[in-house]
């Protein structure tokens, strides 16, 4: 169980998941919701994510899957937050493969986290993040 202790865990983050399969973004949103973190939409494509950033949707860190359906996928909404001065992000991936993972680091996230996402490591990246 996380510890929740002052100033042990920013609580109540706000944080977008950007996650094309069901599963896995059902997984993470149980996994932020029981850390005390608010889960403010998902988004199945990037540029799901990008409609629901550009509308308003006030996020202090977006979880980004590498690999989404349709025109953009997780690095190019990473490339949008950057260039846009937006939340922080982390990428989750189920891919190992070294050239994706060179293309994640080149983003600049806070963490890259491999599928199945390891609960204690999720925290130790929402542990640095302020609210916004």
């Amino acid at each position: 169980m996380p510890d929740h202790s002052a100033g042990a865990l920013p609580a109540g983050l706000r944080v977008l998941i950007v996650e094309d399969e069901f599963l896995i973004a059902d997984y993470l949103a149980m996994l932020l919701e029981e850390a005390g973190h608010q889960v403010v939409g998902t988004a199945a494509t990037g540029e799901e994510a990008l409609a629901l950033l550009g509308g308003g949707v006030a996020a202090d860190i977006v979880s980004l899957d590498v690999k989404l359906p349709g025109g953009m996928d997780g690095i190019g909404v990473a490339a949008w937050l950057r260039d846009r001065a937006g939340p922080p992000f982390l990428f989750v991936t189920g891919s190992g493969d070294p050239a994706s993972r060179a293309r994640c680091e080149a983003a600049g996230p806070l963490a890259i986290l491999q599928k199945p996402v390891d609960p204690v490591a999720l925290e130790r990246v929402l542990a640095g993040v302020r609210r916004g």
